[in-house]
């Protein structure tokens, strides 16, 4: 053996970057990910991406002084992620959020009505203000200020809309303690995993490896494994798509909530109708 390997860290560009190498193999290579998005396959979670999450979370709070004033606001916020919707599910769903529109999930027109309708119900029975997260490529039509124009022309009198794009801001100033944490975790693994893998005398493409976190456990997957969209430089399984549904299901104002139902008997599409949330 020769003791050399390399380790680097990135986003779904040092996934591609590790594809190449894996046909040419010749050391061990370990791609750590590190990326806000948390678009790189084969990890529950990047380095970064739980410091962006909180930037986003704490400025949305601030955007919520603003929206509950006397005025009754709704504020359409976009945020960052390209292509994976982490950031903007999970804030939506921290930040108590009225809809989060993602990438991996189109919304249409008639989708965007209905929520629309859905906070003016809900500040017409006492809430002061509506947030919506946006990705910032959940569609390439329905962009921030189209859907801050739809809101207020369905919102009239009823509420005012404006839009806020929190743009670098998220890349946040300090790591937060869990990234700390999981890039010394990282560090540790790939050190103990070094020690092994370098007793060989030859080296596949197996030994081309992301390390990453499932679930509670900590795996090595070499890149030709990964389940991936490389055109949308997306994982395929993504376990945090279970929990948008939650964020409307928090947001139902009391009447719809108690009817059990997932939209507004003002709908025009529904008419109060669609299918009740499943939260098993």
């Amino acid at each position: 053996s020769s003791g050399i390997n390399a380790e680097y860290g990135g986003g779904f560009e040092a996934v591609t970057s590790s594809l190449t190498l894996s046909k040419h193999a010749t050391i061990p290579v370990y791609l750590i990910p590190a990326t806000i998005s948390n678009n790189v396959p084969g990890s529950d979670f990047s380095i970064g991406c739980d410091t962006a999450l909180n930037t986003i979370v704490r400025s949305v709070d601030c955007i919520k002084q603003s929206a509950a004033s006397a005025r009754k606001r709704v504020f359409v916020i976009d945020v960052m992620g390209g292509n994976c919707g982490y950031l903007a599910v999970l804030s939506g769903l921290a930040s108590g959020a009225d809809a989060a529109y993602i990438p991996e999930q189109p919304v249409n027109i008639d989708e965007l009505q209905c929520d629309a309708y859905r906070v003016m119900d809900k500040i017409e029975q006492g809430c002061h203000r509506g947030i919506i997260i946006r990705n910032e490529n959940s569609s390439p039509h329905y962009k921030n200020d189209f859907v801050t124009a739809l809101y207020a022309e369905e919102g009239k009198d009823k509420f005012v809309t404006r839009s806020s794009v929190l743009g670098h801001i998220q890349q946040g100033f300090g790591p937060s303690p869990f990234d700390r944490a999981l890039a010394a975790t990282f560090a540790c693994k790939v050190y103990r995993d070094i020690t092994k893998r370098l007793t060989k005398t030859e080296f596949s493409s197996d030994d081309v490896v992301v390390l990453g976190i499932r679930g509670s456990s900590t795996v090595f997957t070499p890149v030709l494994k990964l389940q991936m969209d490389v055109p949308r430089r997306v994982p395929l399984d993504n376990w945090w798509l279970d929990l948008k549904p939650l964020i409307q299901t928090l947001a139902l104002p009391p009447s719809t909530a108690r009817a059990n139902s997932n939209c507004t008997a003002r709908c025009p599409h529904c008419n109060g109708g669609g299918s009740d949330q499943d939260l098993s």
